[in-house]
Order: structure tokens, then C-alpha cells, then sequence
């Protein structure tokens, strides 16, 4: 290899490594559970809930959510559905989570109860055991400690039940709102918003086209669907909206040029303090140095690399391993320079720990001096690893390296017999060192 075509790699190395560190806009992961319940069996049937359901599912899929979808669901069924939704969002740290109802639901003794399409429930008594309290869909969602939580309630209507002691009309304001959260109902507390007549209720309806609206951030959602449905309805239905999220947060792609610090029309931005997690993605823009046992001859080599992220659960690695130390007293120098490029998948970073395992492909030339002979030997060699990230900064790896290629550039029987030895078999490199990741 030429001295122009080493000097191209580490400038392409350190380039790559400057455009990660100039990364600002992260997009944190986004969950969402869905449920839509109209079939009841005991119960008047809803005409629209499916349909919102499937409705939502889709543009939040568009949005890029990773959606889960119960349809006429038992109360078994929703309850493990939100169970997963929360482990989701608590493995994934910093996440983005979308809870949406359509169907009856009832309040009682001041709470909110959503009701599964088989439920047989004869009194309010019951409505604990059989039907599922918002109550704890929060708290569960509060357990998950991640960045931001939506909650949609398309659930003011009548109360099907005609044992209702109290006579109460739609939902209740919840009474332990989790801090970074949005919830919202289809009406204002203690009314009602009838099914609609067309494929989607009224609400939902609006809802879906100010999700569609690209560019909107998440709070400007909200406030032009409660406003359009007010407006739709002429003031007969109030949407009701209870934001205790004082961030910034877009459900979809974050506008063009828009870099953290400015005020969207409408919301107020309070961006989160240190005290926040470190968003999902920022832990795959980095930049680290290493030293470590290395392949065959040296007895050390120095690593460094950056990282780029642009898909889900997976990052490229470009770096440079260079090895300058021989353990043979027959080799009175060795040099070995050997950019590489991985591809690499990682399980989910929680705060401060993170694990990974990848492969790829890299360009070593090495340098010897022999009995007075100068010899060179370039190989290909591929190579697999991996490694785990703690403290979020200390990581330590494990890569194997084998040349599935390699050349020498004398044909004494001297350089065969050193490139067997040194170039032609299998190395390990063992590394520990500092990954700094940026936001």
C-alpha cells in the first residue's frame, strides 16, 4: 500500500469520526400500543374503535413507531400488552411511548376503568378485577422512567352499564399524572363524545390528520387536533389536554435545520437538564482510543476509531489499529497499520451499560526488519468481535483476525517463513480503553 493510500484512510477515519462529533438531533426509539375494542359481547358494539385503531397503528408506523396492536382485546390481552410497552421503554432508556383506547370506558370512585369487549361485569365492585384501571397503565408507564409518554383516551361515551350508582358521564382527570407525560381525552372530563358516523370517530379522525402534518412537535399536535375538534363540532366536544412534559419532542422526523434551541409556534420549550438520561442514539456517535494484546508479532497495539449510527440496533466502525513493538529477537523493528471498517449490532443501552458483536473487513500492511532483510507483507484480513461498553466510557473488546489474502514482497525463503509465522495465522487482539459519546 502506498503512503498517499494510508494517509486517504486516516484522513477518512478522522473525517468520519468530526461528522460524528457534530451531531446534535438525536431520534430516541418509539414505542406504541394500540387497542381498539368495539365487539362487545355484552355490551352495545362501538362501530369505530377498529378502525381508529388500525387508523392510528398505521400513522404512527409512518411516523416510525414500533407498533403493537390489540383488536378486540380481553382484559388478559390488554393487560400484557402494556406490560410489554413498559418493559420496552424502560430497556431502551431515553424512548418516546404511545398509549391509545378506543372503546367504552367508565369511571368509578374517581377513576378511570377501559373495558375488555368480553368483560361480564355486574357492579362497580368488579370493575377492579375485570376491566382495566388507566390508573396503573400510568404508573406502569411511570415505572419505565423513559423521555416521553403520550396517553390517548378515545373513551368518553356513555356509560354502558346501567348499574352506575353515581350517574358520572365520561372519564375523570387522573390524580398521579407521571412527570413527562401527555394525556389526552377525546372530551372533557365528565362528558361524553359520541361514536361518530363515519369510519372514524370525530376525534380521532382530527387526530390522525395533525399526525400525519409533518414537522408538528408533539405538544402543537395536540393543540390544533383539540382546536379543530372544537371547532368541527362547535364547541359541543372539548377535547381535554394534561401535559406535564415541558421538553421538546417531535414524533416524527425532526424538522429540517432545527437544532435543539428554538421555539416552535404555539409550545413552550424547556430544553431537559443534566439530569436527564442520555438519549438511546447518542450513545452510537463516538469517538475512542484503545491499547491492547494484538494479532500475532506485536506485543501491543493502539486503536482508534469513530462510529456512525444510522439504523436501529446497529453501527459502522471506522478505525486504525497500529502495532509497533516485535517479541522476536530476530526482528530488529516491525510496524503493522491496518484501517478496518465493522458492522456491528448491539443489544439495548440502558444508562450506562451496553454490549455489542459485529464483523468486518481491514487493510493490513506490516513492515519488518530481518537479519538485515527489509521486508513488507499486506494482507486481508477479516475479523469478528466484541465488546461491551460500562460507566459509559470504559470499553473493552475482543476482536479475531484472520487474512483470507495477503502478499509478500520478497520471495527469499527467509520473508515465506517470517509471513507464516507472524502474517499467516489467526490473531487476537485484546483492548481496553476510553469511547467518549456525544449527544
Amino acid at each position: 500500500m502506498s503512503t498517499k493510500s494510508i494517509c486517504f484512510l486516516i484522513l477518512l477515519c478522522c473525517g468520519m469520526i468530526l461528522f460524528a462529533q457534530q451531531e446534535n438531533v438525536y431520534a430516541p426509539q418509539k414505542f406504541a400500543l394500540v387497542i381498539g375494542n368495539g365487539t362487545y359481547t355484552g355490551l352495545s358494539p362501538l362501530a369505530n374503535p377498529v378502525n381508529d385503531a388500525n387508523d392510528i397503528a398505521a400513522v404512527l408506523q409512518h411516523l416510525g413507531f414500533s407498533v403493537d396492536k390489540v383488536l378486540n382485546g380481553n382484559l388478559e390481552q390488554m393487560e400484557d400488552a402494556v406490560m410489554r410497552l413498559s418493559d420496552r421503554l424502560s430497556e431502551a432508556g431515553d424512548a418516546y411511548g404511545f398509549f391509545f383506547y378506543a372503546g367504552h370506558g367508565v369511571q368509578s370512585g374517581g377513576e378511570n376503568f377501559l373495558i375488555p369487549v368480553n368483560a361480564v361485569i355486574p357492579g362497580e365492585n368488579f370493575l377492579r378485577n375485570r376491566a382495566m384501571s388507566v390508573q396503573q397503565v400510568l404508573d406502569d408507564l411511570n415505572d419505565a422512567r423513559n423521555g416521553l409518554n403520550v396517553v390517548v383516551l378515545d373513551a368518553c361515551r356513555d356509560n354502558p352499564f346501567g348499574w352506575s350508582r353515581s350517574g358520572s358521564r365520561g372519564l375523570q382527570v387522573v390524580s398521579r399524572q407521571p412527570a413527562d407525560s401527555i394525556i389526552v381525552y377525546a372530551t372533557s372530563a365528565g362528558q361524553t363524545a359520541s361514536d361518530g358516523d363515519g369510519r372514524n370517530g370525530l376525534f380521532t379522525s382530527q387526530l390522525i390528520n395533525n399526525l400525519a402534518t409533518p414537522g408538528i412537535e408533539v405538544n402543537e399536535v395536540f393543540r390544533r387536533t383539540g382546536a379543530d375538534v372544537a371547532k368541527t363540532s362547535g364547541s359541543s366536544q372539548v377535547p381535554a389536554i394534561y401535559s406535564q412534559f415541558f421538553g421538546t419532542a417531535f414524533l416524527g422526523d425532526v424538522p429540517e435545520g432545527f437544532d435543539g434551541n428554538q421555539r416552535q409556534p404555539g409550545t413552550t420549550v424547556i430544553i431537559r437538564g443534566d439530569d436527564a438520561k442520555e438519549p438511546q442514539s447518542s450513545k452510537l456517535w463516538s469517538i475512542g482510543a484503545s491499547l491492547g494484546t494484538s494479532f500475532a508479532e506485536p506485543w501491543f497495539v493502539g486503536t482508534i476509531r469513530g462510529t456512525l449510527a444510522p439504523f436501529k440496533y446497529s453501527f459502522f466502525e471506522l478505525g486504525l489499529n497500529a502495532g509497533l513493538v516485535s517479541t522476536r529477537d530476530s526482528v530488529s523493528s516491525y510496524y503493522s497499520l491496518s484501517p478496518y471498517l465493522h458492522a456491528a449490532f448491539f443489544w439495548p443501552f440502558n444508562e450506562k451499560v451496553g454490549s455489542y458483536v459485529g464483523a468486518g473487513i481491514g487493510y493490513r500492511m506490516s513492515g519488518y526488519e530481518y537479519y538485515g532483510f527489509d521486508i513488507a507483507i499486506q494482507a486481508l484480513p477479516l475479523e469478528a468481535g466484541l465488546g461491551v461498553l460500562l460507566l459509559n466510557f470504559l470499553d473493552i473488546s475482543f476482536t479475531m483476525s484472520y487474512p483470507v489474502w495477503s502478499k509478500v514482497n520478497s520471495t527469499t525463503a527467509v520473508a515465506s517463513t517470517l509471513h507464516k509465522n507472524v502474517d499467516g495465522k489467526l490473531g487476537v487482539k485484546f483492548s481496553i480503553g476510553y469511547a467518549y459519546r456525544f449527544k
